[in-house]
């Protein structure tokens, strides 16, 4: 069963989604959310959630040390790779 988190609803009726249930559900600032009331439940649900486009720079050093941390290591590395190759 999940987590239940008691929030207060404020003025206007406003709540504050836990940040621990917000992160599970990847819920970020100006999400659109769904909410229904039914059978005594009021559930939220994210509204057309699309993935967000992330940079190419989002990116830069995934692979940073995979093939060795100096340019020595790197090149041995791919030398020793590269004689692997059936050709």
């Amino acid at each position: 069963m999940a987590a239940m988190a008691k929030v207060r609803v404020r003025q206007k009726n406003q709540i504050t989604i836990p940040l621990r249930i917000a992160e599970a559900a990847n819920i970020k600032p100006d999400d659109m959310l769904e909410i229904s009331y039914v059978n005594g439940v009021v559930t939220l649900i994210p509204h057309g959630k699309q993935e967000r486009k992330r940079s190419v720079m989002d990116y830069s050093g995934i692979a940073r040390g995979v093939w060795g941390d100096t340019v020595a290591e790197i090149d041995k590395e791919l030398k020793r790779e590269r004689e692997s190759w059936e050709r």
